[in-house]
């Protein structure tokens, strides 16, 4: 083996450690998934807004199935993939921390993050004590009397947000394994995709 060829093996190696440290995610895959995460997020939360007033049309005067929804999504789903692209740049095995931190519902990790989050926050108030900055809106003052199905509306948006920008990011993002089979005619491998 000359110099080069082990300069080349030892380039090769640790290109495949970094692949494995960041779980196989792909920078190039995230550039086209990262939009395409916000636009699912997106059309999924109006389909339910859309379903929800066809059902209940008393829900038509709820303010947040409107442009509120189309923003408030946007930024979410938006701020997902930022923290993503941190994650994989940041973390190692970004995959499997962003399923925690994000709160994945087929996981254990949702537990330490909801009391923290908006839906947490519904059933983990702040304590007496606690609560906003002096001079800030408590969440009573910004939805005073928010009916409980109104309530679980919004949980239900928020939810659908999170699950659609993990499932997507954390498989979508990945490089495809390429298995190496042996083709008869040439008693060689051949790569599969």
């Amino acid at each position: 083996m000359t110099a080069g060829s082990r300069s080349m093996v030892s380039a090769i190696s640790s290109y495949n450690r970094a692949a494995e440290r960041r779980d196989n995610v792909s920078w190039s895959r995230l550039l086209w998934v990262g939009p395409l995460t916000v636009a699912v997020a997106l059309l999924v939360n109006m389909g339910i807004a859309v379903l929800l007033r066809a059902i209940n049309p008393a829900l038509n005067e709820m303010g947040q199935l409107g442009r509120p929804n189309v923003i408030l999504t946007l930024e979410g789903a938006i701020l997902a993939v930022i923290v993503f692209a941190v994650m994989v740049w940041l973390v190692p095995h970004p995959i499997r921390w962003y399923r925690i931190v994000g709160g994945d519902l087929r996981r254990t990790g949702s537990a330490m993050v909801s009391p923290f989050t908006r839906f947490g926050a519904q059933f983990f108030p702040a304590s007496p004590g606690g609560g906003p900055p002096q001079g800030g809106p408590s969440a009573a003052d910004v939805l005073p009397g928010l009916p409980w199905d109104r309530v679980l509306i919004l949980m239900l948006l928020h939810v659908t947000t999170a699950a659609v920008c993990i499932v997507l990011l954390t498989t979508l993002t990945r490089e495809p394994e390429v298995s190496r089979v042996r083709d008869p005619r040439t008693s060689g491998s051949r790569p599969l995709r």
